[in-house]
């Protein structure tokens, strides 16, 4: 029992330095793209039919001479102005609704880290993750034992801080050996 508890305390600290180091608003940001590809999100689509349309309306209007061909260069560029309006619309509406997406994602996965702490932190309050010997630790048992856990154990409160502290350095020893130099 005390052997699984330390060490699902552990993972789920590994887990949660893993998901801060990522970054929420990216996992977001994937999640994101990964729900337009997996349900066909039409605004989606139709941004992108209307940006290579415009690309192709600029290039054939690059073509056409405004001073010889007026008509001609006025009718392109009052479609190119249209179909640029509509671009914007649908890029707002498209970014109103990834915004609102990223929200969402990002306050569910927030407490599903932090509720999953918080959980076990409660139910778990009074449980020793393992002992130690008293004559290693006197002068800091009762500190190692709270909130509620017997004197001369390692309570989960101080385990699931421990692992914390570990994992955070970890994370940032390791982005530090990761950046160019």
């Amino acid at each position: 029992m005390f052997a699984f508890l330390a060490v699902s305390i552990l993972v789920l600290e590994v887990l949660a330095a893993a998901v801060d180091a990522i970054g929420y608003g990216a996992i977001a940001a994937a999640l994101w793209a990964t729900y337009c590809r997996a349900t066909g999100n039409r605004k989606a689509a139709e941004r992108l039919e209307l940006k290579s349309s415009i690309m192709a309306l600029r290039r054939d209007l690059r073509a056409v001479s405004s001073v010889d061909e007026f008509a001609r260069w006025a009718k392109m560029r009052r479609r190119l102005d249209a179909l640029s309006a509509s671009f914007e619309t649908v890029s707002s509406d498209l970014a109103v609704e990834r915004t609102a997406f990223e929200l969402y994602v990002n306050m569910v996965l927030r407490g599903v880290v932090y509720g999953l702490r918080a959980a076990v932190n409660m139910y778990n309050y009074r449980v020793p993750v393992f002992y130690v010997p008293a004559s290693w630790f006197y002068p800091v048992l009762w500190f190692l034992s709270l909130p509620a856990a017997p004197m001369g154990s390692v309570s989960v409160t101080v385990w699931a801080f421990a692992c914390n502290r570990v994992c955070r350095r970890g994370v940032a020893i390791f982005n530090r050996a990761m950046q160019p130099v």
